[in-house]
């Protein structure tokens, strides 16, 4: 099957063409989630979670639209958004400018996302947001397109309806263009540094733990010691 028919097909059709299995998950119960998560590991994990979730959910895609026939990268390009839509994330994508050297290596790629379910959901129950909260979006487009283009690509909202814009924008760039604009989001995009939060957070809890055993200790302790002076006292 050709890659720009594929999406031409009943969405059944392509469900079966891409998928062995798919599952659907409810934007009010993946809201919640995302909320809980929250409240136990931070605003920032939670936003490590999701970007690290859109990415591998991103990179299974690309490597699906690969296994179809197409023509040149472009194809492949633009079969991303049509992915996007195809799952739900968003109405509708427009691609405002996208631009290769000479070696067809991406440049720039500016995107408008209209409508996107993270920004609904944001705005829904906590109201204007002080950032984007996109974060599903950016990493399933970061890995979509690392993988399709075969070079480094971090995808960056900078607009979103949540904020109180028309519409969400974002710039895909080739890691090494972005500079020291993206070093903090980097590590989002790092499995290890996951990995090693989730350490640094059992060796806190096992800190406080031991500090709250000899708080025991010593109250048990004094506990005893007034229990025995006045058990003296009585005699």
């Amino acid at each position: 099957m050709h890659i720009k028919n594929a999406f031409e097909l009943p969405k059944e059709t392509v469900l079966n063409e891409f998928y062995e299995r798919m599952i659907t998950i409810p934007i009010e119960a993946r809201t919640n989630l995302k909320n809980e998560l929250i409240h136990i590991i931070g605003i920032e994990r939670t936003r490590g979670v999701f970007i690290r979730y859109g990415w591998h959910c991103g990179v299974s895609d690309a490597e699906k639209a690969m296994s179809l026939q197409w023509d040149d990268e472009l194809d492949l390009v633009f079969a991303g958004p049509k992915l996007h839509m195809f799952h739900g994330y968003l109405d509708r994508v427009e691609i405002l400018e996208m631009s290769f050297d000479e070696k067809k290596k991406c440049n720039f790629i500016e995107v408008l996302w209209i409508n996107t379910f993270e920004a609904s959901q944001y705005l829904k129950a906590k109201g204007l947001s002080e950032r984007p909260v996109c974060d599903t979006l950016c990493g399933y487009a970061s890995g979509y397109l690392s993988k399709v283009l075969k070079q480094p690509i971090l995808v960056k909202e900078v607009e979103c309806r949540a904020m109180g814009h028309e519409q969400c924008k974002c710039i895909c760039m080739p890691i090494e263009k972005w500079g020291e604009e993206i070093a903090s989001d980097l590590g989002y995009y790092q499995a290890t540094s996951m990995i090693k939060e989730l350490d640094e957070i059992t060796e806190k809890l096992k800190v406080e733990r031991d500090h709250l055993s000899k708080a025991s200790d010593i109250h048990r302790q004094l506990i005893e010691e007034l229990l025995s002076n006045q058990g003296r006292k009585q005699r």
